[in-house]
């Protein structure tokens, strides 16, 4: 069977047998009523009253006995299915063609003398959309839940990263132990971000390489490379909101299973071609298919609801220019001794493109400035959704009626322009100061209920960008042999430049393979630190919370260690212990040596095994504290997140409550207190509560305490996100 229509639906709560039965009940009485949720399918019983009210509209028309027989078989089918509280997902292609047929049939009889007939006509059209639109959606959702499925290791904190080059390489001597040459690379990376939403990064470089081989008693082979590529990345809210935008891609699918790639081609090509026409029309004309069916007695059945594709959050191009040096050895082809040092540097611009309503929701500021003109002294928020209601229902009227004519493309002109004005309206309204909560809730549904109307693609004319900047050098050294893998440390020291004030300053990421022993972990982490040279600060303390932190050295996981440099002291982030799995397909090395052609595909799972926050600062938990707590919608998922990470929560607040003098975190905390009296208040009440539970600890002084630290993270989201946005600049 079929998933259900969207797989990024919002989760329904759990319901005991008795109030499903219950709620089951009030929608076949239609006792308040309410629209249908994007995967929620229409009632079957209602469907079957649709399909009965259109047979008798068209069975007397059919002239050709096997017409009417046809539809008639068709709507035995669907009447005599074994019944359901909702409809099937397998039901739904024969309704649309039901609906197909029964248009078919009006379209013969239509006429100027025949005005029913054309009513009759364009509702079946209109219904003919609405459930060919639903099959599709069915269809997409089901390929929705294999990329789901694929990548759920990235949802659990894990990387998809894909590498391919081609490259050729020019002998510069006889013996060709002196080569250079060009290479095409591609890569892809798919991430979990900081502020724990999902990125999608792909980098076309292109490169020159210059290799050198010595064989001797030890084989050295030097490389060195520069390259210049073209950066883009997209952002999406969730990893179902990525699968449901990328499930039509032959790309993305091919990436995870070449298998399932072939077999679902058909479907993936039909999606990519036709899924968004039919999600147009089927929302558009969806007002007029309910207007339609109450005059014919059915004011209050059910329509499927679709589930709208939303664009990313944000894009993300620019250029990233490298430079490294690579050297490697190899004794007796038993030891392999590998060291690396690169210089990148990655110019890049953060876009979105927006509405007037978007452009409020996330500038307020900007949105304002391009109101400023505007007056609307007499205007009323209950007038205004008054007028979207009727904007809706003619929209909605005006474009069944008239897709096909030579006025269609004048009509949605004029239409797009009456939204455009009317989303003015309300920000307009918004911006003047406090509006009646229901009345605003009202529109906010209406407008998310009729995006396409209220709200379409061509309303996004503004754009605001953010440059973004990340200069790093990273220095690596490992060591491998036949009977173990690569073990070493790579280091990468960054300077990062980005809207957020608390994902911009200076940084040290550490990557360390799987050490057997911490004493080994730390010897390694010393020499590789003492390549950056003398510092204001000592290592030593840096290094000892790293060995603290791992796991057992018979697993073997690898370790990624995030540290920013603030206030001139290192401080730990965040720690994160991973496995990768690598599929490695490349030319052997003798047919390269002969040939110069260089070609690779590597592809890598990297998969979380477990995540360690800091406690020496804020700056990792405050911006995942932005992006779930800057929208009231979005809290339950801070408390997921706060759940999941309980334990390191309850080690920073004790943190917080040791409130030593001189710590990076205390110096944050006393940041926050100047901001404003509010804030000040919310700190010393959570500080206060801290070191309550740090003396006392009960699971009422700690619930108390997260309730202390989420109060004064409301209390900081305005001045943050005002800060944020000061980032921006409307193009």
């Amino acid at each position: 069977m079929l998933p259900p229509l969207s797989v990024i639906a919002p989760t329904a709560a759990h319901l005991t047998p008795a109030d499903a039965c219950a709620r089951g009940l009030r929608r076949q009485l239609h006792i308040h009523p309410e629209p249908l949720t994007p995967g929620m399918l229409p009632l079957q019983r209602d469907v079957r009253w649709i399909l009965d009210t259109v047979l008798e509209q068209v069975v007397n028309l059919a002239g050709d006995p096997r017409d009417k027989q046809a539809i008639e078989a068709l709507h035995r089918t669907l009447s005599n299915s074994p019944a359901r509280l909702e409809l099937t997902a397998e039901e739904l292609p024969d309704c649309y063609v039901f609906f197909k047929k029964a248009e078919h049939l009006l379209k013969r009889h239509r006429s100027a003398d025949a005005p029913d007939i054309e009513a009759d006509y364009r509702l079946c059209r209109a219904l003919k959309w609405q459930f060919r639109a639903a099959a599709s959606d069915a269809r997409h959702a089901h390929l929705t839940q294999g990329v789901l499925s694929a990548l759920g290791y990235i949802d659990a904190g894990g990387k998809r990263i894909n590498h391919r080059h081609l490259g050729y390489e020019f002998a510069l001597e006889s013996t060709r132990q002196l080569s250079a040459g060009p290479y095409l690379s591609a890569d892809s990376l798919v991430e979990i971000t900081d502020d724990q939403r999902i990125r999608s990064t792909r980098v076309v470089a292109l490169l020159g390489k210059l290799n050198s081989t010595l064989a001797n008693v030890t084989a050295a082979t030097s490389g060195h490379q520069l390259g210049i590529g073209y950066l883009s990345s997209r952002e999406y809210p969730s990893l179902g909101h990525y699968a449901d935008a990328r499930s039509h891609s032959v790309r993305t699918s091919l990436s995870e299973n070449i298998a399932r790639t072939v077999r679902n081609l058909p479907a993936i090509l039909s999606d990519r071609f036709h899924l968004q026409r039919h999600r147009d029309y089927s929302a558009q004309s969806q007002p007029y298919t309910r207007e339609a069916l109450a005059g014919k007695g059915l004011g209050d059945v059910e329509l499927p609801c679709l589930q709208h594709t939303d664009q990313p959050l944000m894009t993300e191009r620019g250029f990233k220019m490298t430079a490294d040096s690579k050297l490697a050895l190899d004794v007796f082809s038993f030891l392999k001794v590998n060291t690396s040092m690169a210089l990148t540097l990655q110019r890049t611009v953060q876009s979105k493109t927006l509405d007037i309503l978007g452009l409020y929701d996330t500038a307020p500021g900007l949105a304002r400035q391009q109101l400023a003109a505007r007056q609307s002294s007499s205007d009323t928020l209950f007038k205004l959704l008054e007028d979207l209601n009727a904007h809706v229902a003619s929209s909605s009227r005006h474009f069944v009626q008239q897709l096909n004519s030579s006025r269609a493309n004048a009509v949605v002109d004029l239409r797009t322009q009456q939204a455009h004005s009317l989303l003015e309206r309300y920000v307009l309204l918004q911006s003047l100061g406090p509006v009646d909560p229901v009345v605003n809730a009202d529109i906010r549904d209406l407008i998310q209920q009729h995006r396409a109307l209220l709200r379409p693609q061509a309303l996004c004319v503004y754009q605001i960008k953010a440059p973004s900047q990340i200069l790093s050098g990273s220095v690596s050294a490992s060591v491998s042999s036949q009977a173990e893998g690569g073990k070493g440390v790579t280091l990468e020291l960054s300077h990062r430049t980005s809207d957020d004030p608390h994902l911009s300053g200076d940084y040290l990421s550490i990557d360390i393979a799987p050490l057997k022993c911490k004493k080994g972990v730390a010897a390694a982490l010393r020499e590789v630190l003492a390549a950056l040279g003398k510092q204001t600060f000592d290592w030593e303390e840096l290094i000892r919370s790293i060995s603290a932190s791992l796991l057992d050295p018979a697993r073997q996981p690898s370790i990624h260690v995030l540290v920013k440099i603030k206030h001139g002291q290192p401080v730990v982030l965040l720690t994160r212990h991973t496995r990768d799995k690598h599929r490695d397909l490349a030319l052997s090395e003798p047919i390269s040596h002969y040939t110069g052609v260089q070609l690779q595909s590597l592809r890598t799972r990297q998969s979380l095994h477990k995540e360690q926050w800091g406690t020496d600062s804020l700056d990792h938990l405050l911006p995942i504290a932005r992006r779930y707590l800057a929208n009231p919608d979005d809290r339950p998922g801070w408390d997921l997140y706060i759940q999941a990470h309980s334990e390191d929560l309850s080690k920073l607040l004790d943190a917080m409550g040791r409130q030593s003098p001189g710590s990076v975190l205390n110096a944050e905390l006393d940041a926050l207190r100047r901001i404003g009296p509010a804030l000040d208040q919310a700190v010393e009440t959570l500080t206060q509560q801290a070191a309550d539970a740090l003396a006392a600890p009960t699971p009422e002084s700690r619930a108390r305490t997260r309730q202390a630290l989420d109060q004064m993270l409301l209390a900081y989201m305005p001045h943050y996100v005002a800060k944020v946005s000061e980032a921006w600049t409307l193009q």
